[in-house]
């Protein structure tokens, strides 16, 4: 018995090294470096409290958690919404369901260089599809990612986002939709219940646990949005304008290209302690919409 104990031991110990190592020693060190001056290269310098407050005297960072707030707040019900009704129908008796499934999907295995590069062509003021679609039905030209409105360009990188992460909902949906009885949907039927009473009144009741968990992965990648705006605007070294800054870009621009790791950490910190509280705001309301049983 003794050596056994030892061998389970000894083949948990890599597990153990690679959290302390990867995990718990880097989450530390990060809050540590959140109240020191710290380049990198030398050793840090404590320095308390500078940091945040020098963070929150700054007015890229109130407009950067304005850009992330926006990009969410149209992030996140759209791709729920729109997830949800595709999950509806690729879960009906059609033709062609799996393929219909793989072209939802792709997207989300399609690399964000790629995906960049073609959504900012596609948003290009002069050649782009999309305006040359709107000048077909006679509407003006519109600068979607290089608009002097953040709130235009913040849309726009949300739509492309719902694009990336539509398939990924949708599988979670799908995945609930397929558990809810056909007798009950037939019965319904049966009783005159037409497709939108059996969506609301019927999947949608029983699908509500998938629902949340979507709202909630959906509302920490959207907070923690950062590959998307490099994708479009091709790299903060290119220079995307501070109006279009989001938390993560900051960090990003902080750490690695000013070596300021201090602010850097303040701002990661910071960000952790907002999906926190919203995480926690729609715990609060999951008993009241969310059902289990």
């Amino acid at each position: 018995m003794h050596k056994q104990g030892y061998w389970g031991y000894l083949f948990t110990l890599p597990f153990v090294i690679n959290i302390l190592v990867f995990l718990l020693f880097p989450i530390a060190f990060s809050a540590y470096i959140s109240f020191t001056e710290y380049d990198l290269f030398n050793a840090p310098k404590w320095v308390g409290l500078d940091n945040w407050t020098r963070m929150f005297h700054k007015d890229e960072f109130w407009i950067s958690m304005r850009n992330v707030f926006a990009f969410a707040a149209i992030f996140v019900p759209i791709q729920t919404v729109v997830a949800f009704l595709i999950a509806f129908f690729l879960n009906q008796a059609i033709r062609g369901k799996a393929l219909f499934r793989l072209f939802y999907f792709l997207p989300v295995v399609t690399p964000w260089l790629a995906g960049g590069v073609v959504w900012s062509w596609m948003f290009n003021y002069q050649f782009g599809v999309i305006n040359w679609f709107l000048d077909e039905i006679n509407i003006d030209p519109v600068r979607w990612i290089d608009s002097r409105h953040w709130g235009v360009v913040i849309t726009s990188i949300a739509l492309v986002s719902v694009w990336k992460g539509l398939g990924q909902s949708m599988i979670i949906l799908l995945a609930g939709m397929q558990n809810v009885p056909k007798e009950v949907l037939e019965s319904a039927q049966i009783d005159g219940a037409s497709g939108w009473k059996q969506l609301t009144h019927i999947v949608f009741p029983i699908v509500t646990p998938m629902v949340y968990l979507v709202m909630i992965l959906s509302t920490i990648s959207a907070f923690h949005a950062f590959d998307v705006f490099l994708g479009l605007f091709g790299g903060i070294q290119t220079g995307i304008p501070e109006q279009n800054m989001v938390p993560n870009l900051l960090v990003y621009r902080d750490s690695f290209l000013l070596f300021k790791m201090g602010p850097a950490s303040a701002t990661a910190w910071l960000l952790f302690f907002v999906i926190v509280a919203i995480t926690l705001f729609q715990r609060y309301f999951e008993k009241k919409w969310v059902h289990y049983d």
